[in-house]
């Protein structure tokens, strides 16, 4: 099984918890913590790397301003 395939099954099973907000507990397979561990560090990273949502500096902003 795939990461995406891991991905959507956790979405399914984990919905009803959310949406009610109670806990639960689970037991993961390696195969299941394994893709948790790289769906994080994806996020993780795809979240610290900057892009066009960062505000730029402010000489920046500026001179972008002074342009005609």
């Amino acid at each position: 099984m795939d990461i995406l395939e891991i991905a959507k099954n956790f979405v399914e099973d984990l919905a009803p918890h959310v949406t009610s907000q109670t806990g639960t507990v689970k037991i993961l397979t390696a195969e299941q913590v394994s893709a948790l561990y790289y769906i994080a560090v994806y996020f993780w990273m795809r979240n610290d790397e900057p892009n066009v949502n960062v505000k730029l500096p402010f000489e920046v902003l500026q001179s972008l301003r002074e342009m005609p």
